[in-house]
């Protein structure tokens, strides 16, 4: 079964749902670190009491997965990465008999050994907590920070909070820098994230020394507790001298009800009528499904805004119809974007950029635009995989290079605050001088 196309950021795990789960994070962002996986070795040679079923079961689900990578995956060359003689090698491995666990594991590492951080494989548990998070009723327990890293400066740090969690009752904020987690560094000396020293048991209690950008580093002590997957979406009215400026955070593509907030949020800031100018901040946005993607663009324009492309050449065109909001078609757009913003919120941002719809003002983007299909199996477990890439209506695309904005402001996230946000400064800038 082929289900919605997504595009998300690329991740060094198996997924989201078990970064959630793992780590009590958000989002999982990539570690130099950690480098090519390996097909798993000796960890997983267990010695299983063979199971005919479970053997017959997995190797149904293994032909499957290995038939739909070799005819639809995005790279034909799969990236360096012998496909064929991984065929042989899982065979053996599951003939000689797993254990489902074993299995599942064969396949993250296999799926991970494309090397393009993108695609994934889900265990059946995984898959369904990735439901529940899509529905925006994903729980699981840990502080509710979504999260990047800084490697070379040792130090992960935050995007965005959680409403309710034990980080916002504490006072934990965007751009705040967690140095420490029970005194062990929040990125060891190889390079690899320690956030999984953040789960634990409900109640249980974590110590993090926090750095605001700026200030001195300071202790704080919190309660680990259940939190839910919704992340906030933020929208204010500036003032600029006499014009009227929205602003809107959408923070993530990936909930079900993401394009419904937005909406709602952009008729509020239009209750008193037009706007004068509207700043949309993707910065820390890392993608999610498409119907968002389609939704945000036919607030702001409408058209034909380029094409999805398989390897093959065969190509789906982005063709979207206006759905405004007041005088959202018209109002003077400014897009903030940044380092961390991937996949479908690259595809907004650029699509609007192409269309002369908006002014990019940020960082370079990941330049992540590999788009993910996923195909459930007979067991609930799941593939993602990537099959296409987008290209603008000229040809133009983007993977690995990124976004570059209309204006670049060269400080990173973890380098200001709310307080004192220059990428911000400049959108209301650039409508102070029109």
């Amino acid at each position: 079964m082929n289900m919605r196309p997504r595009c998300f950021p690329r991740c060094a795990f198996a997924g989201l749902a078990l970064v959630l789960a793992l780590a009590g994070l958000g989002v999982c962002r990539p570690s130099p670190a950690l480098g090519r996986a390996a097909l798993p070795t000796a960890s997983l040679h267990q010695t299983p009491t063979p199971d005919g079923e479970a053997t017959a079961r997995q190797r149904r689900i293994f032909q499957r997965l290995w038939r739909i990578v070799n005819e639809r995956y995005i790279y034909p060359h799969f990236n360096g990465f012998d496909w064929q003689a991984a065929r042989i090698e899982i065979n053996r491995r599951i003939n000689a008999g797993m254990t489902d666990e074993a299995f599942y594991e064969a396949m993250r590492g296999l799926i991970d050994n494309l090397n393009d951080d993108h695609s994934h494989f889900l265990s059946p548990d995984e898959a369904r907590d990735e439901d529940k998070e899509y529905a925006g009723d994903g729980t699981y327990v840990g502080i509710g920070i979504v999260s990047a890293a800084n490697v070379e400066r040792g130090y992960i740090y935050v995007l965005n909070v959680m409403p309710d969690s034990p980080a916002e009752r504490v006072g934990i904020r965007p751009h705040d820098h967690i140095l420490e987690i029970d005194g062990q560094p929040s990125v060891d000396a190889s390079g690899e994230l320690q956030s999984w020293r953040l789960r634990g048991e409900r109640g249980t209690t974590v110590t993090l020394r926090v750095r605001t950008p700026g200030q001195a580093p300071r202790l704080v002590e919190l309660q680990r507790d259940e939190v839910t997957n919704n992340e906030r979406i933020e929208h204010r009215l500036f003032t600029v001298g006499a014009l009227r400026i929205g602003y809107l955070n959408v923070p993530s593509l990936f909930e079900s009800d993401v394009l419904a907030r937005s909406r709602a949020a952009i008729r509020s800031l239009m209750q008193d009528g037009p706007l004068d100018g509207f700043i949309l901040d993707l910065r820390t946005n890392g993608g999610g499904f498409s119907s968002n993607l389609r939704g945000l663009l036919a607030i702001f324009t409408g058209g034909n805004l380029g094409e999805f492309v398989t390897r093959r050449g065969r190509s789906t065109p982005l063709r979207i119809r206006a759905a405004g909001i007041g005088n959202s078609q018209q109002v003077d757009l400014v897009v903030l974007i940044g380092a961390e913003t991937e996949s479908f919120a690259e595809v907004l941002a650029g699509a609007l950029q192409a269309a002369g719809r908006a002014t990019l003002i940020g960082q370079r983007t990941a330049g992540n635009i590999e788009i993910l299909f996923a195909h459930n199996f007979e067991d609930g477990s799941r593939l993602w995989l990537a099959e296409e890439t987008f290209r603008l209506p000229n040809g133009v695309t983007w993977e690995n290079d990124g976004l570059t904005p209309d204006v670049l402001i060269p400080i990173g996230w973890d380098e200001y605050t709310e307080e004192n946000d220059p990428v911000l400064a400049a959108a209301l800038a650039h409508f102070e001088s029109r």
